[in-house]
């Protein structure tokens, strides 16, 4: 399968990934979504939630990591 856009040849491992019941038809270099990083927020006492930050996102991604060392 090739990339929708470049026509690179698109590596089987993504090729089978689906996303909503998609087949990916994009490579990794013409793909609009970005890679997020996720923490455990420990706000609450029953249970952590879930939070995503943009992977570019060098300083936010360093402040969670900083809030979530201390709230182990």
């Amino acid at each position: 399968m090739n990339c929708i856009y470049c026509r690179i040849d698109i590596p089987s491992e993504r090729a089978e990934f689906l996303v909503e019941n998609k087949r990916a038809s994009t490579c990794i270099n013409c793909s609009t979504e970005q890679r997020a990083v996720g923490f455990l927020s420990y706000s609450h006492k029953t249970a952590p939630e879930l939070v995503l930050i943009p992977a570019n996102n060098k300083e936010k991604i360093r402040r969670c990591e900083r809030v979530n060392r201390r709230a182990r």
